[in-house]
């Protein structure tokens, strides 16, 4: 299952399509990996001043970015 995520930014707001997630009772859970790559994203749209509202899938950001394009350069893994 597949959802649509919104994410304000400093700026507007991030729409992130095609998001899985898995169902647990009545809850959604996105899987840890992804919404960190989502927050990555957000916070790059902010750090490049970017307006408005930016829709883009998950397979587009995951295509481009890893978690270690995030995070900062001196963290070790």
């Amino acid at each position: 299952m597949t959802i649509t995520s919104e994410r304000p930014f400093n700026g507007g707001t991030l729409i992130v399509t095609d998001v899985p997630v898995t169902k647990c009772d009545c809850e959604e859970e996105v899987p840890l990996a992804d919404s960190a790559l989502m927050a990555g994203y957000a916070r790059m749209l902010t750090t490049h001043n970017i307006v408005g509202n930016v829709t883009v899938s998950l397979k587009d950001i995951a295509r481009n970015f890893s978690l270690q394009d995030f995070l900062p350069r001196n963290a070790a893994l």
